[in-house]
């Protein structure tokens, strides 16, 4: 058997080589990947929360809990981010999920709390760090399934949770981390109803999209393409070659493009051919549709079940109150394109290189996996577009273009199919600067960039082009080394509300009336902007007593989770090297990294 025989062969039933203790291995590795990356994210977080978004979520989460309904009472964001609903309370405007899930963590800080809460916030900001090492176990899964080996698939893995955009946001309170999760459990059932002929697999696809919906009602838009991997394109009797053309074009793009269109002239004759012929074809489109109609159903369904808990009206979300928007929705499409793919401030290349690979290798994956790479496309295509049309495009303010980051696991699919002809060295520069980035990321308090500059609030608005002006990524570096310098003499507080020892509350911004050139001297008096990020530093400048944890047992506890981990993944990896049948050895030879 040739090595593109046994690459085919692989990639079409990748465990049907492989025995008992190979598929074993599987049941290793992934919980270890997931307790590696849990444990990081959670030492690398910050463990307060850090944006005003996230200290509404959680007034809902702590309220939902103790009161049983979502109501919004803090009253220093209340006034201001909080929607007048029903029984003349205010509720937050945001989806339930990023609430919801945080409710079990709350639950569990009930048991530990003081009355000023702090022990909840601080577990309320590790919600999206379990999402993260989730995807990180997800995509590990989806790897296997493609027939990736399980050494190939762990360092794939690796650099997917350290080397891009998702390392910082799954540290942080803003709940893009969990988009990305149920994006890609969605992509992967949908793959994997494929694979087995599965309704019960589409419908579960069509359930985490749903998820989606309820997070923001644009993800509707991401249904039909998700949909796509429920397909199996090998369906008998069709019009066109079961091959692509291949050779013709000149370019990497030309050739995407050539790709892209026989791809579309492809799905178009399975369903004629579900139409006519019946057979797997139909089968395909079945599923199709039960994903699709599962997650409109279910999305809208439950969505319209919350607007009508908070507001009174199936259709009102709060979002589009014109109090809470004095500008407009949508912006200069082409300022929001270029700055999302290539300004200094928000090009996601720059905030995630290991992108730049993943787009390099989509060719050669499209030929092995060509609805998964289909549904990747498609999907970067429609939010992309999507995004680049709304006046908010950075999501600020936030570190990197995160609204992005759910395509970010999409794309990582595609880099153990990366071709040979990249030189090693230029693959491990690309990993590295990926590295470094999301470490100098995790380094400073994200909103000093901000302040320093006197930014108004609403700073994207006025000006569509600020980010090919400033940056907040080559900022970071100079505000990284001034870490160095320790804190100002004037530095007496953690907080910027009235109870100032409060150490996990969000910070708020400086006071109305205060002149926008004297913003970075109220900032001087903020610990918080002049010490390091993670919490396990800057906890260490504050008294035993007024910490929200015991330092030591966390973090002795969460290394133990890393050690574990490890072990779980080094045993797999030897139950996988033992008994690998010789045609999956050429398939990983075929794929190498070059």
């Amino acid at each position: 058997m040739s090595p593109k025989q046994a690459l085919a062969s692989t990639m079409s039933n990748p465990l049907a080589n492989r025995n008992g203790p190979v598929r074993c291995s599987t049941w290793y590795v992934a919980p270890g990947i997931f307790f590696v990356v849990l444990a990081v994210y959670i030492l690398s977080s910050a463990g307060r929360i850090d944006i005003v978004d996230g200290q509404a979520r959680y007034d809902v989460a702590y309220n939902w809990l103790t009161e049983g309904r979502p109501v919004l009472r803090d009253s220093w964001i209340g006034p201001f981010m909080g929607v007048p609903g029903r029984d003349g309370l205010r509720y937050s405007y945001y989806g339930a999920p990023a609430s919801f899930f945080s409710i079990p963590l709350l639950w569990l800080a009930k048991f530990f709390d003081t009355p000023a809460r702090e022990v909840s916030r601080f577990l309320f900001s590790l919600t999206s760090c379990f999402f993260g090492a989730a995807i990180a176990g997800v995509l590990f899964l989806f790897y296997v399934e493609l027939g990736v080996s399980h050494r190939r698939a762990v360092f794939w893995v690796a650099v997917s949770s350290f080397a891009t955009l998702l390392w910082p946001l799954s540290t942080s309170t803003f709940d893009n981390a969990q988009h990305a999760f149920f994006l890609l459990a969605a992509s992967y059932l949908g793959f994997m109803s494929a694979k087995r002929s599965s309704k019960l697999l589409a419908a579960a696809s069509g359930s985490l999209a749903a998820v989606l919906i309820l997070y923001q009602e644009y993800f509707l838009l991401l249904v039909p393409v998700l949909a796509v991997s429920t397909l199996r394109w090998d369906f008998a009797n069709d019009a066109i070659s079961a091959n692509p053309p291949v050779g013709s074009p000149k370019s990497w793009y030309s050739e995407l493009n050539s790709g892209f269109y026989y791809d579309l002239r492809r799905l178009f004759e399975l369903a004629r051919a579900a139409f006519r012929e019946g057979g797997e074809a139909r089968a395909s489109c079945d599923r199709f549709l039960l994903c699709a109609g599962t997650a409109v159903t279910v999305g809208l369904a439950l969505s319209f079940t919350y607007n009508n808990l908070r507001f009174g009206s199936f259709l009102d979300d709060g979002k589009l109150r014109p109090e809470l928007h004095p500008f407009p929705l949508f912006g200069n499409p082409l300022a929001g394109l270029v700055t999302l793919l290539l300004s200094p401030g928000k090009s996601v290349f720059l905030y995630s290189p290991p992108l730049i690979l993943g787009l390099l290798a989509i060719l050669h994956f499209r030929v092995i996996q060509r609805a998964v790479a289909f549904t990747v496309v498609t999907t970067s295509i429609v939010l992309i577009s999507f995004l680049s049309c709304i006046l908010f495009v950075g999501g600020d303010w936030c570190w990197g273009p995160r609204y992005l980051a759910p395509l970010l696991p999409l794309w990582a699919l595609g880099l153990p199919f990366l071709g040979g002809k990249i030189r090693r060295e230029v693959v491990l520069s690309i990993i590295g600067a990926g590295l470094i980035i999301q470490m100098l990321a995790l380094s400073v308090e994200n909103q000093r960039f901000f302040f320093e500059r006197s930014l108004p609030a609403y700073f994207w608005a006025y000006d569509p082009w600020f980010y090919f002006k400033h940056s907040a990524l080559f900022a970071r570096v100079s505000e990284t080394i001034s870490l160095s310098k320790g804190l100002p003499s004037n530095a007496q507080f953690f907080n910027s509300i009235p109870i100032s020892d409060w150490c996990t509350y969000t910070i708020l911004g400086p006071p109305v009336n205060l002149p926008s050139g004297r913003i970075p001297e109220w900032m001087l008096h903020f610990k918080i902007y002049y010490l390091p990020r993670p919490w396990p530093l800057w906890m260490s400048w504050i008294k035993p007593a007024m910490r929200p944890i015991n330092l030591q047992a966390w973090v002795y506890t969460l290394l133990g989770i890393l050690g574990i981990g490890l072990v779980s993944i080094c045993r797999g990896l030897e139950l996988g090297l033992k008994k690998r049948s010789a045609p999956y050895i050429e398939v990983e030879k075929e794929a190498a990294l070059p």
